[in-house]
């Protein structure tokens, strides 16, 4: 099953609302998709994110967030991510060390920007582009 490492805040959440169509977007991936968290919020634990979005997010999205599987990395997300599988990034920032490890490992295209400021409804489309093995 292809991975899919997820960030929180510009991705799920915008300051404390959730973003729209989160409910509907974390079914499907949790659903299709190993998934991690790739967040600030986490670093080896995931009860720190459940608690941080308990109050941002509807409680319908609560059984799926808690099925997302916590993260460890060091100075990069990058860090993180296991470049011998297939993947997904979805994020809202990539750091230039990002990029290149991405770049390095032949999965740039991996990384799936987000831009809810242009897009609010990109969650949505977002599920468009992935493609469940």
């Amino acid at each position: 099953m292809t991975k899919l490492y997820l960030d929180i805040d510009g991705v799920l959440v915008r300051g404390v609302r959730a973003t729209e169509g989160i409910v509907e977007f974390l079914k499907f991936v949790t659903e299709n998709f190993d998934c991690y968290w790739l967040t600030t919020h986490c670093h080896g634990d995931a009860k720190p994110v459940f608690l941080y979005l308990v109050s941002r997010v509807p409680s319908e999205a609560l059984p799926y967030i808690e099925q997302i599987k916590p993260t460890t990395w060091g100075g990069w997300k990058t860090d993180a991510i296991d470049f011998s599988t297939p993947f997904y990034w979805i994020d809202d920032n990539l750091f230039e060390p990002e990029r290149q490890a991405l770049i390095k490992h032949d999965a740039f295209a991996s990384f799936i920007a987000v831009d809810l400021m242009k897009n609010p409804h990109q969650l949505l489309e977002i599920k468009g582009q992935l493609k469940i093995t």
